[in-house]
């Protein structure tokens, strides 16, 4: 009974037990709770956010922007000016131009390797020793990616041991990819315009064109028509060596027809470049960040010789190469400058990520040469084992050319100017400086490492390998 009537005085208003609230009070306290929980939902619903930050005090991260790499075959720096490049002329200007920049490799399959691996010799995709490549990074963050061919070689590495890195969400076949002198540029720049089209996420497209091509590989088409008539000795697809054989007989005559067929060729991959980068423009309401560079320079007239030729002569390694970056701003104008330090395209890779503020992988040979960051000081270096076994080493003002059969160390120079780098070209140096057996020592033990091996099989040994005139 005692229990039931406290029960009893409690519903009635009796005093409550010590510390609990009167129960005349509940009625303002839940209108209290009700009104805080109303002032809540009402800044929920006016933010559009849920628990945590307010959404408003967190603006949403720009889009990201497409990424284009446009990589020519045969465009040597000699190759660009107002009147022959109009439009890749004025890209230059408006764009961050890397003065002093090395092909890889003297062949471009292997620069194109090198330049989407940053690596000199890229491991099989996911063995071991195997680092992603520029397609798998951005792919990992939700670009789609695709790779548009010029040339079967481009595409497949035609028997290379290590193709060209998978990681693309396509590789596309452009019509009269199959040719012997691989697809005109036009159809590149149509199949890859097509397919940016249909990517509605951020897109990689990297495209290669085949022009400006051989002297030997003629078709009908140019910019501004047909390519001059030519009735001398070389025929559209004739072998390399029967092209080698044929250069000392070229008369005035026949050199001037082959200059004039390379100037057709270089204006036709000036306006297919031109029609990439504008349709590039045109995709999205995000500008996009754009890379062109040359592959190797023309293979018309190396060192006196017509053909595609394996030459480790740092001249003829030098390609061009910009980067373009939009501003923030959409009224600031593009990053632009000159970068003179020595670069390579392995570089290419690190320095994109870099400007989509995304952080390169360490331990590949190429590093990020964004502007504005601590570029390294590092020899510059280029092999290859595909027809011979050489290597050039880099650094500053001079080079080191190591050749493995026979063995023989080459010695090139350039001059400096006051303060900065001349762009004169690299010759033949007068004579050997300690510096340069320090870089024949360093480059020899490099190629160890790395593996170089000779067409037959082995690795040389050429630290010692004698100096040459």
């Amino acid at each position: 009974m005692h229990e039931g009537n406290e029960d009893e005085a409690a519903a009635v208003g009796g005093s409550a037990p010590t510390g609990e609230a009167p129960v005349g009070s509940l009625p303002r306290l839940a209108w209290v709770v009700v009104a805080a929980l109303v002032i809540v939902g009402t800044v929920v619903m006016a933010t559009g956010s849920g628990p945590g930050q307010s959404r408003a005090a967190e603006p949403l991260p720009p889009p990201r922007p497409d990424v284009i790499i446009v990589a020519i075959d045969g465009l040597g720096t000699e190759d660009i000016g107002a009147q022959r490049t109009p439009f890749l002329d004025g890209f230059r200007a408006e764009s961050v131009v890397y003065r002093d920049a090395y092909a890889p490799s003297p062949w471009a399959s292997e620069a194109l390797r090198g330049l989407l691996t940053s690596q000199h010799r890229p491991a099989p995709r996911d063995s071991e020793g195997w680092a992603p490549g520029i397609a798998d990074e951005l792919q990992r963050i939700g670009y789609r990616t695709a790779l548009a061919p010029g040339h079967p070689r481009h595409a497949l590495g035609a028997g290379d041991a290590a193709p060209v890195p998978t990681g693309y969400s396509e590789v596309l076949s452009p019509a009269g990819l199959d040719d012997p002198a691989g697809a005109e540029g036009s159809s590149v720049a149509a199949a890859a315009l097509d397919w940016l089209e249909r990517s509605e996420r951020p897109a990689l497209l990297v495209v290669t064109l085949a022009d400006p091509r051989a002297p030997h590989h003629h078709y009908q088409g140019g910019a501004d028509g047909p390519d001059p008539a030519y009735e001398g000795p070389v025929e559209s697809g004739l072998a390399h060596h029967d092209l080698l054989r044929l250069g000392p007989s070229l008369d005035a005559v026949d050199l001037a027809q082959l200059a004039a067929l390379h100037a057709s060729e270089v204006a036709a991959a000036d306006a297919f470049t031109r029609q990439l980068v504008e349709g590039a423009r045109a995709h999205r309401g995000v500008a996009p960040v754009i890379v062109i560079a040359g592959l190797r320079r023309t293979a018309l007239g190396e060192g006196g010789r017509y053909g595609l030729v394996p030459s480790m002569e740092p001249e003829d390694l030098r390609v061009p190469l910009w980067l373009h970056v939009p501003a923030p701003g959409a009224t600031s104008p593009p990053l632009r400058g000159v970068v003179g330090a020595p670069v390579s395209l392995l570089d290419i890779g690190p320095t994109l990520l870099s400007a989509l503020d995304l952080l390169p992988r360490e331990g590949l040979d190429g590093s990020s040469v964004f502007p504005g960051s601590a570029i390294p000081e590092r020899p510059i270096r280029a092999v290859t084992s595909r027809g011979i076994c050489a290597a050039v080493g880099l650094d500053g003002d001079r080079a080191v050319i190591l050749e493995a059969e026979p063995p023989a160390a080459l010695v090139r120079s350039r001059s400096v100017g006051e303060g900065a780098r001349k762009e004169g070209r690299w010759t033949p140096s007068g004579g050997v400086t300690g510096a340069d057996a320090d870089l024949r020592l360093g480059l020899a033990r490099w190629m160890k490492r790395a593996g170089i091996q000779v067409p037959g099989g082995g690795v040389p040994d050429l630290e010692s390998a004698p100096f040459a005139p």
